[in-house]
Parts: C-alpha cells; sequence; structure tokens
C-alpha cells in the first residue's frame, strides 16, 4: 500500500461509532457536537477534533509538523498537542509540599486547574481558533443545529448571558472528556491485567525491564499497575525536564532563539517554587495510547518510539544527541544512561504497543497479499439502522498503485452475542460509505510487521460493493 495523504485533513467523528455516540447522556453528547463542530472558529473550518482526531487517539493526525496548525493560515500553536484521552483524571494543578513537587494541571505546563478551564482556551487563541471574544462563540453556539439541545441541557435562557453561555460551553466539553469514549481502558494490557490475554514473551520482558528499577525503571513516572482497584493511568502527574533537544522545524517558525519554558512560566510567582528552577519542566504524559501518538516530547523532536526509549538509553553517552534545550534542570539521575541493549530497547517499544486502546481479542485486520484484504470483523451501521458485524475480505481489481480498487469477494455477517466485539474496529457507514479502517497489519518477509490506518470510499453509494482507497499512513 503506498502513502497517500499526508496532509492536513480536518478531523470528524468518523472514527466514533454511532453505537457508542449514542449510548452518550445527553450532556456528553452536547459535548460530542460541541467538539467536533467546525464552525466554531473564525473563520470556520476548525474543530477541537481538527487537533484531537478520534483516528489518532485525539491526538493531532499531522506528522510532518510538531505543532498544530491554526485556523488561520500560517498560524501554529508552540508546543506539540497533548493527547485528550485520559485528562479527566489529571488532578487539580497543586504543590505537594511532602515530596517538594508540583502536580496535576492541564495543558503540558499545568497552567489550567480543570478540563472546563482549559476547554474555554483555544476558542479564543489566535493560534488555534481565533475568536476575537467569548460573545462572538456564543453567537455561533445560538446558530448551531443543536442549540436546542443546548437550552434543554441549560435551560432555555441558557445563552442569554455571555459569561454563563461560555461556561455552559466549557462544561459540556468536559463532561464528553470524561466519557467512556476518550477513557474506555481497553488496551491488550488492560485485558492482561484483567487475566484474559497473556502477553507474547517480548512484551512480558518489556514489561518487566519498564518496571525494575536497575533498567528502564520507566514506571518510576509512569506507574504500571493498578492502584485500589483502579487501571494505572502510567504518569504520576509531576513535572520533569528529560533534557530533549531543541526542534527545529519549531524554530523555524518561531524563530530561532525560541524556546518553551513549561512550568517555569506557570509558576514563576508561585511562592512554593524557586527561581527558575522549573524551566524546561513539563508534565509527565500517560503514555497510554502513545504508539498511535507521535511525534513524541513536548516539542515533537522524535518521530519514533524507539528513538524516544534510546534517548531515555543514551542520552549521556551517545555524541548523536544534540545538546538539551534547557540543560540547567535536566534530570540527570533517572534516565541519560540506563545500560539497556539493543534487544532490550526493542522489548521496551514492544510492550509500549500493549497499551493501545481497541485491542481486538480475535483476529485482526490484515494485508494477506498486496492484492487482498481481509477484515475478521467490519462494523456496519448507519444513523437510523442497528449495527451489525461481518466478516470480508476484498481484493483489489485494478492495477493503479496510487489510486487503487477494491471489490468486495466475501461478505459474511457474525453473530453479535459475542460482546467481545470492540467498539475500535473497522466500520463501515451506510450514509457515507466509508470505511474505516483503525489499524490493518501487514507481515513482511523479514519476519518485522507494520500497521497502517486506512480509509476506502464506496465508488458508488449502496451500489456494487466497489471502493477506492482514498487514505492509509503509518500506524506505529
Amino acid at each position: 500500500m503506498t502513502v497517500l495523504i499526508i496532509t492536513h485533513v480536518f478531523a470528524n467523528e468518523s472514527n466514533l461509532s454511532f453505537e457508542q455516540i449514542r449510548n452518550l447522556p445527553i450532556m456528553q453528547s452536547l459535548g460530542h457536537k460541541i467538539f467536533f463542530d467546525t464552525n466554531l472558529s473564525n473563520p470556520p473550518g476548525q474543530a477541537c477534533s481538527s487537533c484531537h482526531d478520534p483516528k489518532t487517539a485525539f491526538s493531532d493526525p499531522i506528522l510532518d509538523l510538531p505543532v498544530s496548525r491554526g485556523v488561520v493560515e500560517g498560524k501554529t500553536g508552540t508546543i506539540n498537542t497533548p493527547i485528550v484521552m485520559y485528562t479527566a483524571f489529571i488532578p487539580a494543578f497543586h504543590f505537594n509540599p511532602e515530596e517538594g513537587l508540583f502536580i496535576g494541571g492541564q495543558f503540558l505546563d499545568g497552567r489550567e486547574s480543570s478540563l472546563e478551564a482549559q476547554a474555554k482556551k483555544p476558542f479564543l487563541n489566535p493560534d488555534e481558533m481565533n475568536n476575537p471574544d467569548k460573545a462572538s462563540v456564543i453567537e455561533k453556539i445560538r446558530n448551531a443545529s443543536y442549540v436546542d439541545e443546548f437550552k434543554l441541557v441549560f435551560g432555555q435562557d441558557a445563552l442569554d448571558d455571555v459569561d454563563k453561555a461560555y461556561d455552559y460551553v466549557a462544561a459540556a466539553l468536559a463532561s464528553f472528556e470524561r466519557s467512556a469514549i476518550l477513557n474506555p481502558f481497553t488496551s491488550k494490557y488492560d485485558f492482561y491485567l484483567a487475566g484474559v490475554v497473556k502477553l507474547s514473551e517480548q512484551e512480558e520482558r518489556g514489561l518487566q525491564l519498564f518496571e525494575a528499577e536497575n533498567k528502564g525503571n520507566c514506571a518510576a513516572c509512569h506507574p504500571s499497575r493498578p492502584v485500589d482497584g483502579k487501571p494505572p493511568l502510567f504518569t504520576d502527574f509531576t513535572y520533569d525536564n528529560l533534557g530533549v533537544p531543541s526542534n527545529q522545524k519549531i524554530l523555524k517558525i518561531k524563530g530561532a532563539e525560541f524556546v518553551d519554558i513549561g512550568l517555569g512560566k506557570t509558576v514563576k510567582d508561585n511562592p512554593n517554587a524557586e527561581a527558575g528552577a522549573d524551566n524546561g519542566k513539563f508534565k509527565v504524559s500517560s503514555l497510554r495510547n502513545i504508539a498511535k501518538t507521535a511525534p513524541y516530547m513536548h516539542n515533537g523532536v522524535f518521530t519514533s518510539l524507539k528513538e524516544v526509549v534510546d534517548f531515555y538509553n543514551t542520552r549521556d553517552t551517545d555524541g548523536k544527541w544534540a545538546k538539551p534545550e534547557i540543560a540547567a534542570t535536566m534530570n540527570t539521575e533517572e534516565l541519560g544512561d540506563l545500560g539497556l541493549s539493543d534487544q532490550e530497547v526493542d522489548d521496551i517499544v514492544v510492550f509500549l504497543r500493549t497499551l493501545s486502546d481497541g485491542y481486538e481479542l480475535g483476529e485482526h485486520a490484515m494485508i494477506e497479499q498486496e492484492d487482498a484484504v481481509k477484515l475478521p470483523y467490519v462494523r456496519v451501521e448507519g444513523r437510523d439502522v442497528a449495527s451489525k458485524i461481518y466478516s470480508v475480505r476484498m481484493e483489489r481489481i485494478t492495477a493503479d498503485k496510487d489510486f487503487p480498487q477494491y471489490h468486495v469477494t466475501q461478505l459474511e455477517e457474525l453473530s453479535l452475542a459475542d460482546n467481545s466485539y470492540p467498539n475500535d474496529i473497522p466500520y463501515y457507514s451506510l450514509d457515507t460509505g466509508i470505511l474505516e479502517i483503525p489499524a490493518i497489519k501487514k507481515d513482511h518477509e523479514n519476519g518485522n510487521q507494520s500497521t497502517y490506518v486506512a480509509q476506502f470510499k464506496q465508488i458508488i453509494p449502496n451500489g456494487n460493493l466497489v471502493f477506492d482507497l482514498t487514505y492509509v499512513k503509518p500506524w506505529q
């Protein structure tokens, strides 16, 4: 398969099943509509989901730029957009006097304390959605298709007072971000902790290295075991300066002297902070879905998980790494010279891939050969049609390698009695004629395996089952 599109495409809700959306309580449903509404920017065209795309675990889908593009041409953010999934569990920003550490808060620098406070910022940021004021956002809500639902949730006079209405918008978005859609806990590792599946030998080795205090010691900041019966979030919500180098792509946009000091900016007037001691520190991110959210680090300087683990391993011993962005506050005790072998680095990376949500308890979607695609499970649904699960096989019918067409040669309905089918499987919309494949695997002759995100479009909606391959990109 050829990578056809690696350009900025505004995200949409197609990666979410109608069943998921239908099951949302009314306030979360309203938040979902606001999250995906591209009319709430100035000019129209950008939604929350544009930089938090469900196809890439609600992170930015752009691979060739470490910061997100704003709705205004030429405008960008200054930092690698963080994942939205599991942010509902981040505690309010606070100082822990026993540990002498700042903990929690939204954004990578902790500048907002709650989901509601965070949700208000992108609408008014000139580098993001670019609205001049709250009133312009609320006016767009008044003209939205879901305005009646907004009033049903918050009252018939909910839009009369701009400040109150803006609070309601933030509350609805935060409610959606607390939904099961963004907090599913459906990774292979979750099933492993529940005793449903076993890890492979390499995954098991990776877990041991991840937790070993004398090896990777990753779990020191990314706890990997349940606490009080609750699944691990793979972050302790503290802040750290890992000593990563500057990203030249950001400097090219923002200027050669640009540097984001992170937590240092947030706590510069905090009585618990020592001047300059927190410069260059950013919140320890959750590792859940980390394989889907490249590029990595606060400035997106690394493009692969292996590069990240290699950096942790050899930052202080291998001259290939550029100097740290901010050296004075760099963590020199817990990383930089881990002594991991190449095999051990690979083992940790393989384990990290078990943290991706949507693990299938059965077979995976596979590219069996260059001309055939096997989809053991496909969810077929429409807005007024109950979901059904099918097994599908597709074969290529054109020789064009860049724009191939595929024909469905096998279609078998499967029983829904087995509830082990996850939501995040290939799905076909009867309304749009689009077949989305969140993860399709291909085995190579050298024994390696690649995974892709792919999209097919039915040539004639509700006609013959012939599809164009319209989108495909690597998924780590």
